[in-house]
């Protein structure tokens, strides 16, 4: 798979997400438009999923619409919410279950096979002594999905989807607070068994760009402190927050592509222009691997913060 180094995410275009999201979800005819800025800019791999509204729909009209005889040259990442069965976990129950969810979203997305299906919720990857991988595997000797693997929040998922010999793509969260992934060698031995890894969360759901006001109206002000640093360092450095984050994850050489969510044209062009920039100096990467190093995971998992 030819894959561009930046992913676009397409939660954005089917609700309202991220906490740093002030213009919202935008309509059809913007979200079409930013697409296909998107894919005439060099961007051909994108990433959805069921549960992000109506994003298959909205990335179905674009595929539908624009592209033409050019699939070939698309990569569309989507996902498999948790298993709901709870009974009867035999293989016809689970692949069945699975099946009925790509023949939706492959309805929904217009293409009649994703090229990188992931598992949403890994804790399905133990039901049954590991019975997904097979259904899973079977829909790809079907050529419904070219590859498949997880979606993680955690080292513990890395270290589970190793024991797998079938999984060889996997989505995790990284950036300059979360470097969980670098310093336990884990992101180092995914590359070496040769999955293709998709980095997301640079910015961390936009929480790099928020002030110390916009922390505490959303009620996050536990993350003062690293934010207050991650800002000192910004101006000591001369160089601006959102440049620090994409680059630092830029020259992860283990690093596939970066999942970024984004909702406006300017916000696509200006992470297109990131990627031509020169790297950190090796001075700075240290300095913010040692003043990150060991965040409280409060502070670098999302799904904690309304807790």
């Amino acid at each position: 798979m030819n894959i561009s180094k930046i992913t676009l995410g397409t939660a954005q275009l089917g609700m309202n997400y991220g906490i740093a999201n002030v213009s919202g979800k935008p309509n059809f005819k913007k979200a079409l438009r930013l697409l296909k800025y998107a894919w005439k800019n060099g961007i051909n791999s994108f990433d959805t999923a069921p549960e992000y509204g109506n994003s298959e729909q909205v990335l179905g009209s674009f595929i539908s619409s624009e592209l033409n005889n050019e699939f070939d040259e698309i990569t569309i990442i989507s996902k498999f919410p948790k298993i709901k069965i709870r009974d009867n976990l035999s293989f016809n129950n689970i692949y069945n279950e699975i099946k009925k969810q790509i023949d939706s979203s492959l309805d929904k997305l217009k293409i009649d096979k994703i090229s990188i299906y992931l598992l949403h919720n890994a804790e399905d990857l133990f039901l049954n002594n590991g019975i997904i991988v097979d259904c899973l595997s079977e829909l790809k000797k079907e050529g419904i999905i070219e590859r498949f693997g997880l979606s993680i929040y955690n080292p513990k998922d890395v270290e589970n989807s190793l024991k797998f010999k079938e999984i060889d793509v996997i989505q995790i969260p990284i950036n300059i607070f979360d470097h969980r992934l670098i310093s336990s060698g884990l992101l180092n031995r995914l590359k070496n068994k040769k999955y293709l890894i998709f980095a997301r969360s640079i910015y961390l759901q936009g929480l790099f760009f928020l002030t110390l006001n916009q922390l505490i109206e959303k009620k996050l002000e536990f993350a003062k402190e690293p934010l207050l640093k991650l800002h000192n360092l910004s101006n000591e450095f001369k160089i601006d927050i959102d440049k620090l984050a994409f680059l630092f994850i830029r020259d992860i050489q283990e690093i596939s592509s970066m999942v970024i969510g984004m909702e406006r044209i300017e916000q696509i062009s200006k992470n297109i222009e990131l990627l031509k920039e020169n790297s950190l100096s090796l001075e700075i990467q240290k300095r913010l691997k040692k003043e990150f190093v060991d965040m409280p995971e409060k502070i670098i998992n999302p799904s904690l913060w309304l807790l």
